[in-house]
């Protein structure tokens, strides 16, 4: 077994050469004047020493007085280890060396039994060649030496003088010697000299090849090897890529959840634009979250970004205290690359930190040497830091302030994993701040433009600069914002085109466009889901009708509206409008409009026959509609049509019956399942009766054309009751309607179970998805079309019903529409269908069993047996 390799004693040496020299080997340490080639013999004999090694020093040039003081200089105390007994310098002529290597019991071997030495320095084999001999005779006397120090069981470091460097010229004693390393002090093209080691040969072990910087520092030397390739096997995102944030609002959305863990990230922009800005925020986020973290600063002192991070409302300061965060400051002239990456690699090792800032690789490019490029330190850098699991950003400067920008020299950008590019924006005789994401691999990304701002709180991400073309080009020019727009309801559709336009005379840069999408709510759904799940939508403004709205409420796909409808002031809307738009405290649409059910009624048709008040229980809606119907005259007349075709009216037609007939889906209190309760089966049976038993509605309210818009019959002055939307008022209040100012609005009847009429609360609100094209645009028509004047002028033209309270008592809107003082109290017993847990599941349910028995399919109690069963079935896999 190959034993262990000795340690050199030079921090960094020992990596190159696979752990030190081999045990007893001879190594050559060549180089010009002032490369430090005695200072490694030295070093290397010292520690061993220190370390219980004890060593000889030869040397044929200085006396040992001369090497103690100028050794004291790096703080190694020789007189002491020679006082010790550990160490020898022994200062004599090349031929008494030979003579005596050679002799038995000489000054060599003398030497080596009473210091125990494992270690030996000579400097330096160029005296040698002193002695006269010729070369054949030199290389024999200096091979002899070599054999003879291996003999003596030294491991030996032979120090060789070179007046220069020539690469056509290899001088014999590197073939002689075990390992041979060559130093070099070279003259760079900044006017520094700056030194090198090359490890040219080693004999035995591999070595690291290429020349590595080596410092003669204040302790000796130090050698800071070119970083080669890592290995990757403990990757932060070898099981998945997970996020990071950044601590800036605003960015992670950009960023897809933010930054990738592990990865680099390049932060690229010109002078005073926000780049450190940025990095401070990223540190102090990391810290807050218990993530330590390391920011190598080239331009600002630790003291310096403590005070940039106070006027930002960033502890900084309290995190370097803490320990949390560490600040490597080193000035950019003085500063060597791959002495920086060691100390970066140091740093995080004895910190696990987790989060790094280089600020910035601008200023790395004057630390690059002339054998070393600016591309080549990065990829170092990325390397290491991608190794330590640690997620980083490299800032950057870009030198054009507006216009065209390229974003680095020497192709770095294709190094790191992510770009994120800071402008300067000149709009309307102003500058501002762009930000926009270039590259994030292996994750989808925000691709649009984004205004952000710096204050006393940092940096914010906002808005995208919509309306305007030409931004990263430095020539901004504006362009027509389309802002795709749903109306909610075929009879508000004329309105909503009448509200476009003035919202256009406001916006003169926003163009509303309708988009066609089906009416019914369950086809729209359809629509919707796949606007949000695009990566990139035209539909600004998305439509969500409330009973399936809470499935599809999703903060990785909508964006928050808290600023469209503050949460102080979700109580000025009607009861249950707002909390299925909530999640995790956040608001993500806005009410628009509300629905309900309401029983509307031919007023003269109920004066005519004697009737002074609408139906308030079914049995009289049964004996209203019977009289009516059957008086002469009357045959061609309906009595009673409602929602029955195979849709979510009908659950609503059911359920509004099931509730005033005392009735409920599941038990508020213990959440068991309710629905085949004797009250569901009067219910149902009721809807079932009207058709077959009581004869008041016609079959066809069960297909296609008339279940949907059973209103057709009603508005052509055919029918005395219909149960629907208060909407349907808007059609009879037109100045040809033959039932104009005929028409009533009451409550559902009750049922011989219940004791209190019982409506359903249902809306349309207004959503943004994360992948619109004009959020900010589509923001301004939410509150334009949300705001109390617009829905009062909607109710006052007799729209769709207001969502906010107050519109309700409006004197104005009651002076021209008094039934809504009706409406009001039908909407205080409303209940909300998205208190039934997985409604948009179980309505499904409802929807075939009910149809089956309306149309004489099923019978009422094997429906609503089927339904329980089913949705027992549901609440259980949930």
């Amino acid at each position: 077994m190959m034993a262990a390799p000795l340690s050199t004693g030079i921090p960094g040496l020992d990596e190159l050469l696979s752990g030190g020299f081999l045990r007893g080997s001879c190594n050559l340490v060549e180089g010009v004047p002032g490369t430090g080639k005695t200072t490694v013999g030295i070093q290397f004999v010292y520690a061993g020493a220190v370390a219980g090694e004890p060593g000889i020093i030869i040397t044929f040039e200085e006396f040992p007085q001369q090497m103690h003081r100028d050794a004291l200089n790096f703080g190694w105390d020789l007189a002491d280890l020679e006082a010790k007994g550990v160490l020898r310098t022994i200062c004599t002529s090349p031929e008494v060396f030979l003579d005596q290597l050679q002799e038995v019991d000489g000054l060599i071997e003398r030497s080596i039994a009473e210091t125990g030495a494992v270690r030996l320095l000579l400097d330096s084999v160029s005296h040698l060649g002193q002695t006269g001999a010729s070369a054949s005779e030199l290389r024999a006397q200096v091979y002899s030496m070599m054999n003879g120090l291996r003999r003596a069981g030294l491991t030996s470091v032979i120090t060789k003088e070179l007046e220069q460097v020539d690469i056509n010229r290899v001088p014999f004693e590197e073939y002689l010697a075990d390992a041979a390393l060559r130093l070099h002090y070279t003259l760079e093209t900044d006017g520094q000299r700056r030194r090198y080691v090359e490890i040219l040969k080693s004999r035995g072990a591999p070595h690291i090849p290429g020349k590595h910087m080596l410092e003669l520092a204040e302790n000796g030397v130090k050698v800071y090897p070119r970083r080669q390739p890592v290995s990757r096997t403990k990757l932060a995102w070898e099981h998945g890529l997970c996020r990071t944030p950044t601590g800036v609002p605003g960015l992670d959305d950009m960023l897809g959840g933010g930054l990738v863990c592990g990865f680099s990230t390049l932060v690229a922009g010109s002078a005073g634009v926000g780049k450190t800005t940025l990095a401070m925020q990223f540190m102090c986020k990391g810290a807050e979250e218990g993530e330590k973290g390391v920011y190598v600063s080239f331009e600002e002192t630790p003291t310096k970004l403590a005070e940039l991070a106070r006027g930002y409302g960033l502890p900084l300061a309290e995190y370097i205290d803490k320990g949390m965060i560490s600040i490597l400051y080193r000035s950019p002239l003085e500063v060597r690359q791959e002495k920086l990456t060691q100390e970066l690699v140091n740093e995080l090792r004895a910190t696990s930190a987790k989060r790094v800032v280089i600020d910035s690789i601008t200023d790395l490019e004057m630390a690059s040497s002339q054998h070393l490029s600016l591309r080549e330190s990065v990829y170092s850098m990325v390397e290491c830091l991608e190794a330590s699991a640690a997620t980083s950003l490299l800032i950057a400067e870009v030198p054009e302030v507006f216009g065209q920008t390229q974003i680095t020299g020497e192709h770095i950008s294709v190094i790191v994993d992510g770009i994120i590019l800071l402008k300067y924006i000149e709009m309307e005789s102003e500058i501002q701040r762009a930000v926009s994401v270039l590259k994030m691999r292996g994750s989808d990304h925000d691709k649009g433009i984004r205004r952000f701002t710096i204050s006393s709180h940092g940096m914010r991400v906002r808005g995208r600069f919509e309306g305007t073309e030409g931004l990263m080009a430095g020539t901004p020019r504006a362009t027509t914002i389309e802002l795709a727009v749903r109306s909610f309801s075929e009879f508000d559709e004329q309105l909503n085109r009448e509200l476009m336009d003035r919202f256009s005379q406001l916006h003169p840069r926003v163009k509303p466009v309708p988009l066609n999408i089906p009416y019914n709510p369950d086809e729209a759904r359809d629509v919707v889901a796949m606007a949000l799940s695009s990566r990139q939508s035209s539909l600004s403004v998305v439509p969500l009708c409330m009973y399936w709205m809470p499935d599809v409420i999703d903060p990785s796909r909508l964006s928050p509206l808290d600023d469209v409808l503050p949460a102080s002031q979700w109580e000025q809307h009607l009861d249950g409008l707002v909390w299925p738009a909530v999640s995790q405290d956040h608001l993500y649409a806005a009410p628009a409009i509300a629905l309900c059910g309401v029983l509307m009624y031919r007023k003269d048709l109920l004066e005519q026959h004697g009737f002074s008040a609408p139906p308030a229980t079914w049995e009289e809606l049964v004996h209203q509609a019977q009289t009516i119907c059957s008086a002469p005259g009357n045959g061609d007349l309906l009595g009673f049509e409602f929602p029955a075709y195979l849709y979510e009216g009908l659950s609503t037609s059911f359920l509004v019956n099931l509730w005033s007939n005392g009735g409920r889906v599941l038990d508020d209190d213990t959440g068991e399942v309710e629905i085949g309760s004797p009250a569901a089966l009067e219910a149902l049976t009721f809807l079932h009766d009207c058709i077959y038993v009581h004869k008041i509605s016609p079959l066809s309210i069960t297909d296609h054309i008339g279940g949907v818009e059973p209103q057709a019959n009603f508005l052509a002055g055919r029918t005395v009751f219909l149960w629907m939307l208060p909407s349907v008022l808007q059609g009879s209040q037109q100045p040809d309607s033959p039932i104009r100012e005929r028409v009533g609005v009451a409550p559902a009847p009750i049922g011989p179970s219940g004791h209190t009429s019982y409506t359903y609360l249902g809306g349309w609100h207004y959503a943004v998805p994360r992948s619109a094209l004009a959020p900010s645009a589509a923001r301004d028509f939410i509150r334009f079309m949300t705001s109390y004047d617009i829905q009062k002028e909607r109710a006052l033209r007799g729209g769709p019903l207001p969502t906010l309270k107050t519109v309700y008592e409006d004197q104005e809107l009651l002076a021209f529409h008094p039934h809504y003082r009706d409406l009001q109290a039908i909407l205080d017993h409303a209940r909300c269908r998205e208190n039934i847990p997985h409604y948009s599941k179980i309505t499904r349910v409802m929807q075939g069993q009910l149809h089956a028995v309306l149309t004489g399919k099923a019978e009422p109690e094997a429906a609503l047996a089927t339904i329980e069963a089913e949705t027992r079935a549901l609440l259980a896999q949930a």
